[in-house]
């Protein structure tokens, strides 16, 4: 066990930008958003990788474990107080309900959302700090 999360997570959700696609190797990512304070590491060796958005020049920064090379979590220079962990390093991912997902303009063209899925056509909060339009179903 790299970490043990604290706390229920913030948000969940699927994102289908391109650069999530591009580093999980599939169509979109899953994770979870906690407070930092809600998650506890145990001291194992993870390593970074910085992505820099050519969008807006901001930093992703990518945590991976270096035994097994998972993706465990990302850190944003934009929310600089929360881990976003992700839902395939958890033990038992199928406790997780995902219902929110951003960047459907982006998503593969044979991906689907459920009825009742909150679908935002790009960020889930915006460049001024609030949450973004949904997409209209």
């Amino acid at each position: 066990m790299l970490f043990k999360l604290n706390n229920d997570p913030e948000v969940t959700y699927g994102c289908d930008y391109r650069s999530c696609q591009k580093v999980t190797e599939t169509a979109f990512r899953l994770a979870l958003r906690f407070h930092k304070g809600d998650v506890t590491f145990n001291g194992a060796d993870i390593k970074t990788y910085v992505y820099r958005s050519p969008e807006h020049g901001r930093s992703l920064n990518v945590h991976f474990c270096t035994n097994c090379g998972t993706t465990v979590k990302l850190t944003t220079e934009r929310f600089p107080d929360f881990h976003v962990m992700m839902l395939g390093a958890l033990d038992d991912p199928s406790k997780i309900e995902v219902m929110s997902h951003m960047f459907a303009d982006e998503r593969m063209p044979w991906a689907a959302f459920n009825e009742g899925d909150i679908v935002y056509t790009r960020y889930r909060i915006n460049e001024e700090g609030k949450q973004a339009n949904r997409l209209q179903k």
